[in-house]
């Protein structure tokens, strides 16, 4: 029974633990900063052609009912994921690779930091995959798609929600409409339309032009961020498209947007409030 109880994440960065407190969960997305644990550096970035073959562990007991690294709070039930360096949250797809069992997860935590790890896995995730007597099991990890922030982990039998990653370069340099990709992945409405704003809304507005059309011609990708949409606006009597990150819950999440935004050579990036008038 201790080998079944056993944890093999060891120090997990920024998750503040909170033994015996009453725990507040605050939801956030995040990719972080480079961090090192035991003398080794991990670098977190934006990897939507992620895919790795290696060993998974798990984990439950020692951290329920905690916060995770990117404020969410961990339930060892629901079918979650610690990974050392995929945005949080996110979504992965895990196969078993000695038992072919397949499911989605979703990445909220940071870990596991043993060498031969590559993704940790809550012990409900484990259950599903059929491997928590073993305590590790060879697996495949597939990069899926960016969480819905305001979702929690599933339950064993759901499946997590997940959005579609803005377009890259590489989509780009494919030869697909990226715009129109961008626009329906992003808000779920066709090409040419426009998302409704509210005056509550807080935003990081990257680009405003006059048409639509000359969105196509930009670099519409920012490491470290989520999808963008598109929203139409009204200045001095005309009619204005943006591009926009967000909505925020903070205005401190959306600075920290803002500076990415601009570190990827949107120069002109701003904040702006629902419409932005």
């Amino acid at each position: 029974m201790a080998f079944l109880a056993a944890c093999t994440t060891t120090k997990l960065p920024e998750a503040p633990k909170t033994i015996g407190q009453t725990v507040k969960a605050n939801p956030h997305y995040k990719v972080g900063a480079p961090y090192q644990i035991d003398g080794r550096w991990y670098t977190p970035k934006v990897e939507p052609d992620y895919v790795e073959t290696g060993v998974a562990s798990w984990y439950g007991d020692a951290f329920h009912g905690k916060l995770t690294a990117n404020g969410e709070i961990f339930d060892k039930r629901r079918i979650s994921a610690a990974h050392r360096t995929l945005p949080m949250p996110t979504v992965v797809e895990v196969e078993n690779l000695q038992n072919g069992r397949r499911i989605a997860v979703r990445v909220n935590d940071r870990g596991p930091f043993a060498k031969d790890r590559i993704i940790d896995l809550s012990h409900g995730a484990a259950d599903a995959l059929g491997f928590t007597a073993q305590g590790t099991a060879r697996v495949r990890v597939r990069y899926l798609g960016e969480a819905n922030l305001a979702d929690l982990a599933p339950l064993p039998g759901q499946e997590p929600r997940t959005r579609a990653i803005a377009a890259t370069p590489a989509a780009t340099a494919s030869g697909g409409d990226a715009m129109a990709s961008l626009i329906a992945s992003a808000t779920g409405v066709p090409a040419g339309a426009a998302a409704p704003v509210t005056s509550t809304e807080l935003w990081v507005e990257v680009a405003q032009v006059a048409n639509a059309a000359d969105l196509r011609r930009m670099r519409l990708y920012i490491p470290g961020e989520g999808p963008m949409a598109l929203h139409s606006a009204s200045n001095g009597g005309r009619s204005v498209q943006s591009v926009r990150l967000g909505p925020f819950v903070s205005e401190a999440l959306a600075a920290a947007s803002l500076s990415r935004a601009r570190e990827a050579g949107f120069g002109a990036a701003r904040i702006v409030y629902g419409a932005g008038n």
